[in-house]
């Protein structure tokens, strides 16, 4: 191929680079970083929902009284948003 999918030219595609005490290609690398920008977008879009669903049972658990769920559920929330902010720096 002239060019990998992920845009490393095969004229330095197989240059190798130590790292994490594995020699690696730079795409080899390429495509973890690939991976790893997916895993990301995965997390990111789970945490929301995740978010939203916690929202919804907490506010259901501070209608019905029960405190404890409430503020169970409000933590995890809280978590889950702290997962969706770190996974956009």
């Amino acid at each position: 191929m002239s060019e990998s999918t992920i845009g490393i030219p095969d004229t330095v595609a197989t240059e190798s680079l130590s790292y994490a005490g594995t020699d690696m290609t730079l795409r080899e690398i390429a495509t973890d970083l690939q991976e790893a920008h997916r895993e990301l977008d995965e997390y990111h879009s789970g945490s929301l929902v995740l978010a939203q669903n916690l929202k919804e049972l907490r506010m259901k658990a501070e209608r019905d009284g029960n405190l404890q769920l409430a503020n169970t559920t409000k933590e995890l929330e809280e978590s889950a948003m702290a997962v969706v902010e770190r996974s956009r720096e």
